[in-house]
């Protein structure tokens, strides 16, 4: 997957207009993406997660992912994580077979978010519109 260039208030960023892409610390990145819950499915969306398959980690931790979480809020769903490249990342999530079928089940409890079987692989990820940082 190939993002359109964008700008951090750190730096220039290369490849990222749809992930809140921003240097952390020297070596790290974020990625803020939202997914919309059927209501009626977000318990089992929940309970799907008690359970990653270890495959699913693997590849992250292969993407030099150092965080990865997951915020439930009513029909809501939030994940941030940081890694070394977030690129990087979707380049190897893309297309590792474990990766896909794992969302591809999840798909099922959602109305809206990552879908693996698009002609393009879409991350519904979100613009930072603000930040603040202590002096």
């Amino acid at each position: 997957m190939h993002l359109p260039e964008v700008s951090c208030p750190h730096t220039t960023i290369a490849n990222c207009t749809r992930v809140d892409r921003c240097y952390m610390s020297e070596e790290l990145e974020r990625a803020v993406y939202l997914q919309r819950l059927d209501p009626e499915q977000r318990e089992e969306y929940v309970r799907a997660h008690d359970d990653v398959p270890a495959a699913v980690t693997d590849a992250m931790a292969r993407a030099d992912v150092r965080t990865f979480e997951l915020y439930v809020r009513e029909e809501i769903a939030i994940c941030v994580f940081e890694a070394t490249d977030v690129q990087a990342y979707f380049d190897i999530v893309e297309d590792d077979p474990d990766v896909q079928e794992w969302e591809r089940y999840v798909a099922q409890f959602k109305e809206a978010g990552v879908d693996v079987d698009a002609d393009e692989a879409v991350v519904p990820a979100m613009e930072r519109i603000w930040s603040f940082e202590a002096p």
